[in-house]
């Protein structure tokens, strides 16, 4: 009996197995027989006769060429005739240049052909192949009929007569001189390339039927072997099953297996319950459980029915003094030998005990920047466990040495070490809490540091946590953005959490540990909302948690509701991030669930995302910029500075504030940009510049910024002169292309460093601000404006003092260019159907305001470069009123608020900022303020059209 069966597997086995694989083997090889190579032949025809058509219209031409010139008179037609005759033939192609064409007439008699001289001026009419078709008597009637044609017969090979092949030659009617032109190709060549194709795939279906071949051996071979271990596995399986009750002894959660014998419960249920064992067997199920969200009864046999799969539900477990306590239970199908069984596993909602268990397992719980440690309080304070990531953070090479330290050396602000101290001696669990840390080598690391005590009356007190860093390792001294970093951070906590907020990851109760994991880090998050079955969120579970747990020896397949967090603790969307840093001290869990209008949640922020946003300053950018080392580097701290933006406007930060934040780390990203590429390049060859102009030279960037800029260097001498230009040149044009890697698009108009015309020694820089003043053109006056706003950025800053008091004292007496700069403004004048008729761009409308203003700012010779400054300047020295002073401020402020509102708008949706404004629509609350700004905008021009065609102010 056990032979036929035997027999009757291995039969199935080759119907599943070895059947299938030759089937493809046979299905492979038709496939490369009966279609490709057949397949392949086509197309290898089509393309030579593709070839010889293209190559045929070629020789065309040449006979075209002379019959033009016969025409013209250039030539005699004789003369035409011959030098054709002498071209064609001459004419050779093909991989070893034999290939040729001849020319007949359409008598037809032979004109010429390269290889059968014999038969050039001979009556052709009668002339036959070796299968007796009259050849050329086929091209005169293949022409004849649509003046080109193919023909197919048998002709010689190339240049030797005895051997004789079969041809395809495409013919062509050349109609003012009655010939026939024509070239061929072989068909033996296309056969000797599809036998090389086919030797190919016979040798590649060879191989392929060996390696299945021996597959099935392999495979046949070791199915025995499989199914006599799946047996043993089976018989294993049905003894584990009477384990069940032993591994529920050990859990952590209360355990109950619910069958037809009655109630078993685990030492820790028993416990909670304060029941024994033998007061549980008198109860029924309904007297300690007490369910709304399903009828528990007292059948088994009918919930093992209704299990389909693992069900989760909120409960309320009855002690034996009649108290009770809220609870999650998972219940879920056994079999305990032949008896189905129902598993149910309880667990309090806040209750949560520990061991001491540690280090989770890598294959699960795989976060490269997170790290586990364990400390022991015992005398002298220290590291005496530690996952890799710790050691690495902290500069050591392994755990030895890293144990060899005290806690105390690893702390550069002492506070923060005794604040520590002082919790965990409070017995109070640390989460999130940011600390400056010390590396072996004394460089500085900001971290996350979370700390959870175990309950334990040894003398030595052991502590576990997680440490994540939060900046890069090495810090550089503290950087500053001038006027404007101190009130980033401000603006940063006024704004709505829906700034930081990312989209909650949601899992259901039963989703298992191990799956969110890997969720978890597919999503880039450390943190997940578990629903009930209804979607509503009931609480949540964090990545520390599950490491903690998993190191305890909860199974990676419980369900999340076993270890995770409620209730949850929800926010309004218009929260501010201020406010939200109060509430989450409300959730142990460390996150906050974000609550629209209809009260859906709609984002999480944890305790992790409220630090980063204290970090998104310039500062902290600043510092990222100086460490980069290519342009990912700095193309990954500019998107960080345009979140930081959009959190500043959405907390109300003032325009002036923005574009000095914007302006300041361009500048930083530029500076680095320019390092970097003279790290590439070499020294320069002499002391340079480089200067922002325009927008980046008043430090009125926005979110949506191009590249303003040059370069000035001191003048050469001799031969380092073409040295120097060509340094620079190539330095220019690298600094570009980088910038425009990293985000800052290149300057349509072509006003940029990699310009030969902006790329120049100091002299001509004199000489081109020198005409710009004196002698300006209309034309070009507006498109050279930008560079009166020229800033140093990098290099030698005393080019840039020098170029700027010459230009200044140039300025002070020449009206001519005023009264050109004013001309040329005026065609900018904006009108209210400007905000009406269509789109509006504001840069556009920007551009007359800061114009005017450094118009009146050069004439004066104020040093202020932004707008602002240069308004404010004005008034102070008194050259325009109070008046003035209040209306041309609010116009700048309104305009670029308006600006920036449309940029952050753009980012928020997920597209690139532009300056696309229509008050028609969207904006039409805004178009009072742009009205009011137009006017004032009309008014400073017209002032300056009065003021400066008079010639003075």
């Amino acid at each position: 009996m056990n032979t036929m069966r035997k027999d009757g597997k291995r039969r199935l086995f080759i119907v599943k197995i070895d059947l299938p694989a030759l089937l493809a083997i046979f299905l492979f090889a038709g496939m490369i027989f009966l279609y490709l190579i057949p397949l392949f032949e086509k197309v290898m025809m089509d393309r030579k006769r593709d070839l010889i058509h293209e190559i045929t219209s070629s020789a065309y031409s040449l006979l075209e060429h002379f019959q033009s010139m016969e025409e013209s008179g250039q030539l005699e037609t004789g003369e035409a005739k011959d030098l054709a005759i002498s071209a064609i033939s001459n004419i050779r192609y093909g991989e070893e240049l034999k290939d040729y064409f001849w020319i007949t007439d359409r008598h037809p008699r032979m004109i010429v052909h390269p290889y059968r001289p014999d038969l050039n001026g001979t009556d052709l009419t009668d002339f036959k192949d070796s299968a007796g078709k009259r050849v050329f008597v086929e091209f005169v009637r293949a022409v004849s009929a649509t003046g080109e044609s193919y023909v197919d017969y048998m002709w010689q090979w190339n240049d030797d007569s005895t051997r004789v092949v079969p041809k395809l030659s495409y013919v062509r009617l050349f109609e003012p001189w009655g010939w026939v032109i024509g070239t061929g190709i072989y068909i033996e060549d296309v056969k000797t390339e599809i036998r090389k194709l086919e030797m190919k795939a016979l040798i590649i279906t060879g191989l392929f039927g060996l390696v299945i071949f021996a597959l099935l051996l392999a495979i046949s071979r070791q199915s025995h072997t499989i199914e006599e271990k799946r047996s043993r596995a089976e018989e294993e399986l049905r003894r584990s099953r009477e384990l069940y009750r032993t591994l529920a002894e050990a859990a952590t959660e209360g355990v109950i297996i619910w069958s037809s014998q009655g109630l078993q419960a685990n030492k820790t249920l028993l416990s909670w319950a304060g029941l024994t064992e033998e007061e549980l067997r008198e109860k029924v199920l309904s007297e300690i459980l007490i369910s709304e969200e399903t009828t528990l009864g007292d059948d088994p046999e009918r919930i093992y029915g209704e299990l389909n799969s693992r069900q989760y539900i909120r409960c309320t477990l009855r002690h034996r003094d009649g108290s009770l306590t809220d609870s999650h239970a998972d219940l879920s199908r056994i079999e305990m030998g032949d008896q189905n069984a129902v598993l149910i596993v309880l667990r309090p909602v806040r209750g949560f005990t520990r061991e001491t268990g540690f280090i989770p397992p890598a294959r699960l719980f795989q976060r490269s920047s997170v790290g586990f440690f364990r400390l022991s309080l015992h005398k002298k304070a220290r590291i005496i466990n530690a996952t890799e990531p710790v050691t690495e953070l902290l500069g050591y090479k392994d755990l030895h040495e890293l144990s060899q330290q005290g806690l105390d050396s690893f702390f550069a602000d002492r506070a923060q070490l005794e604040n520590l101290k002082q919790m965990v001696t409070e017995g109070r669990n640390i989460s999130c809490n940011s600390v400056l840390l010390r590396r072996k080598d004394d460089t500085l690391v900001w971290a996350l540091i979370s700390v959870f005590i175990p309950e334990s009356e040894d003398e030595e007190r052991i502590i576990d946590g997680m440490v994540e860093p939060l900046t890069p390792s090495e810090t550089a001294d503290e950087m500053k953005v001038e006027g404007y970093g101190e009130f980033a951070t401000v603006f940063i906590s006024g704004a709505p959490v829906t700034t930081i907020m990312k989209p909650p990851l949601n899992c259901s109760g039963n989703t298992p540990l191990s799956m969110v994991v890997n969720q978890m880090k597919e999503n880039d998050t450390t943190h997940a909302v578990v629903l009930n079955n209804e979607g509503e969120p009931m609480g949540t579970v964090d990545a520390v948690k599950i490491g903690f747990a998993l190191a305890e020896g909860v199974s990676a397949d419980s369900g999340a509701f076993r270890i995770m967090q409620s209730p949850a603790v929800f926010i309004r969307n218009d929260t501010t991030i201020a406010e939200a840093r109060n509430a989450i001290g409300r959730s142990a869990s460390g996150s906050l669930l974000v609550t629209g209008p209809d009260d859906r949640v709609e984002g999480m922020i944890t305790n992790e995302d409220l630090i980063h946003a204290s970090l998104m300053t310039p500062a902290v950018a600043l510092h990222d910029i100086a460490n980069a080392v290519s342009e990912k580097g700095l193309k990954n701290a500019w998107s960080k500075i345009r979140g930081s933006v959009t959190a500043m406007i959405a907390g109300k930060a003032d325009p002036v504030t923005v574009s000095g934040v914007i302006s300041s780390v361009a500048d930083a990203i530029c500076r680095r940009t320019v390092e970097l590429c003279i790290m590439e390049a070499g020294e320069p060859p002499c002391r340079f510049a480089f200067i922002q102009t325009g927008s980046a030279g008043r430090r009125e960037q926005s979110l949506l910024t191009d590249q303003d800029n040059a370069i000035i260097y001191e003048d050469p001498r001799g031969a380092q002169r073409l040295i120097a230009r060509e340094y620079f040149m190539s330095l220019g044009d690298r600094v570009n292309e980088m910038l425009d890697m990293v985000g800052f698009h290149k300057c349509r108009g072509g006003n940029m460093a990699g310009n030969p015309r902006w790329c120049q020694p100091y002299s001509q820089w004199q000489t081109y601000f020198s005409d710009w003043v004196r002698i300006p053109g209309p034309s070009e006056i507006l498109d050279v404006s930008i560079f009166f706003d020229f800033r140093f950025c990098y290099g030698d800053e005393s080019l840039c003092r020098e170029l700027r008091e010459f230009v200044s004292s140039n300025l002070k007496t020449n009206d001519i260019y005023f009264h050109h700069m004013s001309a040329a403004l005026k065609e900018f004048n904006p009108s209210q159907s400007l905000l009406t008729d269509n789109v509006t761009d504001m840069k556009r409308l920007i551009m007359p305001l800061t114009g005017v203003i450094r118009m009146y700012a050069l004439k004066h010779g104020l040093d202020g470069l932004s707008t602002t400054e240069r308004i404010m300047g004005l008034y102070k020295g008194n050259h325009i009123s109070r008046d003035i002073l209040l209306d041309a401020l609010r116009a700048w402020t309104d305009l670029a608020s308006i600006r920036f509102t449309r940029q952050t708008d753009c980012l928020v949706s997920g597209s690139e900022p532009d300056n696309q404004v229509d008050f028609r629509l969207a904006y039409a609350s805004l178009r009072p303020f742009a009205s009011r700004a137009v006017d004032t905008i009309n008014n400073l021009m017209l002032k300056a059209g009065n003021d400066f065609h008079s010639g003075s102010l």
